[in-house]
């Protein structure tokens, strides 16, 4: 018989083990400026070092959100700001913004709707590429719609893909939205409607 762990302990958990995946952050950063620039290999190894510690947070992050999930308390929340200011704190390549503008708020939880967004960004960051991106577009269909998609394999190599995808469907059925998600080697597809 399976059992299962108190929030409580798993927020814990999720603290103890994001000190030392910011520590070794730290330590990576400060290697990037004290190298000299022509070592390449180094560096490469570095940024690798570094996706992999916002990976493990993200999949800390979907663990939590999975673990307890609060019931949402609605306000209105501006979807494509929230895209726009994600980006903006992770600068990174891959990712194109085809933004309608204008849309109407949603009636979101906002620390829940900001989650989301923050995750799948994350998600299609892992596999989009300067040559294959991920394009965001929003538009307005019976609720505020968001699609993400790309032309770069899909998520199955993708260290906690299934998570991510799960805790967007919970959050996204929490606020009475749909989610529907498509990923092969030809490439992936989500598409989000929030009521």
């Amino acid at each position: 018989m399976g059992t299962t762990m108190d929030p409580i302990a798993l927020r814990d958990l999720a603290h103890d083990l994001r000190q030392p995946l910011s520590t070794i952050e730290a330590i990576a950063y400060y290697l990037t400026l004290v190298l000299p620039p022509d070592d390449e290999k180094t560096h490469e190894q570095l940024d690798r070092l570094q996706q992999l510690v916002e990976q493990s947070n993200w999949i800390l992050s979907n663990g939590l959100q999975l673990a307890d999930p609060l019931p949402p308390a609605r306000d209105g929340v501006d979807i494509e700001s929230l895209i726009t200011q994600t980006l903006a704190a992770r600068p990174g390549p891959g990712i194109r913004l085809e933004l309608c503008g204008a849309l109407p708020h949603v009636q979101a939880d906002p620390g829940m709707a900001r989650a989301l967004i923050e995750n799948l960004m994350t998600l299609f960051r892992q596999i989009a590429t300067e040559q294959q991106p991920a394009t965001v577009r929003t538009s307005y269909c019976s609720g505020v719609v968001i699609e993400i998609s790309t032309d770069a394999a899909g998520f199955r190599s993708i260290a906690g893909a299934s998570l991510s995808l799960e805790t967007a469907r919970r959050m996204i059925e929490a606020h009475s939205g749909a989610f529907d998600v498509s990923s092969d080697a030809s490439g992936a597809r989500l598409q989000v409607v929030l009521p």
